[in-house]
């Protein structure tokens, strides 16, 4: 290995940023949980790049910024840095969108990919739009044999539902947290279903209760008298009216039993529940 010249330090000999270059906000999640869980390189460079995109523009009017896939297939960057080109572009925003740290709807014909954030989730259920799949986006892509199939939500390993939920924390509440806090959610990922859990941290950020202690509670209401409709319909318009009814709440606690064995006052621990 080559000393550096006398004088400079190994530092300056490295590849140094551009004076011009920018500086630009991204999750918190980017430097910590999506390097945790994002195993493929392709997924990582397509979500970082969405990413810089997205937070390089404003949002207007309450809509917020995104990409266009167009724009993403024909990024330059992307082309360079993701094998099989455009195909293997596709392949990894298909990753993301299941993995759910982007989300994509068509938006006067066109297929718009956003930062899957409280301001995406908002805008939306405001504007009735409906999520589109990994396969969609292929298929609109026209790639559609290159795409892996959407897993089913029983597909996705229990460690990967464990790393969600702290994403979520850090995303809603702090990006640090300590040992207790850590088991809480652990314990909170096996006995709630992990679409409440989402909908219970986007409903207390909401209402700017920003804390796991309000968090729990809305999810321990819910078990006692059924979550609301928006909660569970992966295709809600808003509505948060609650389905109180007797039989559906025996239809949550009957699905929430087979999935996971017992309820969570079965264990003899009811957890001191609470208002939310």
């Amino acid at each position: 290995m080559t000393a550096a010249p006398a004088g400079t330090s190994a530092v300056a000999t490295a590849a140094a940023l551009p004076k011009d270059a920018r500086r630009l906000p991204i999750p918190a999640a980017a430097v910590s949980q999506w390097l945790a869980e994002i195993d493929d390189a392709a997924e990582l460079k397509v979500t970082l790049r969405a990413v810089g995109i997205v937070s390089g523009r404003a949002s207007r009017k309450g809509v917020p910024a995104s990409a266009g896939l167009d724009e993403l297939l024909d990024d330059r960057f992307l082309l360079q840095g993701v094998a099989s080109g455009q195909p293997g572009i596709i392949k990894a925003l298909g990753a993301a969108l299941r993995r759910g740290t982007l989300a994509a709807a068509r938006y006067q014909g066109d297929i718009c990919v956003y930062l899957n954030d409280d301001a995406a989730r908002r805008y939306f259920c405001q504007a009735k739009l409906t999520p589109l799949t990994a396969s969609d986006v292929a298929d609109a892509a026209g790639v559609g044999s290159v795409a892996a199939a959407d897993p089913p939500s029983d597909a996705v390993p229990p460690s990967r539902r464990r790393a969600n939920i702290a994403a979520l924390y850090e995303e809603h509440i702090s990006n640090s947290y300590g040992h207790s806090i850590a088991e809480q959610l652990r314990a909170a990922e096996e006995e709630y279903p992990a679409q409440w859990i989402e909908r219970a941290f986007a409903a207390a950020a909401e209402r700017d209760a920003r804390s796991w202690s309000y968090v729990i509670a809305i999810l321990r209401r819910w078990m006692r008298e059924g979550p609301p409709k928006w909660a569970v319909d992966t295709h809600d318009n808003g509505e948060s009216g609650n389905d109180t009814a007797a039989d559906g709440r025996t239809g949550y606690l009957e699905s929430y039993r087979r999935r996971y064995g017992r309820l969570p006052w079965e264990s003899g621990d009811d957890g001191g529940a609470s208002g939310g």
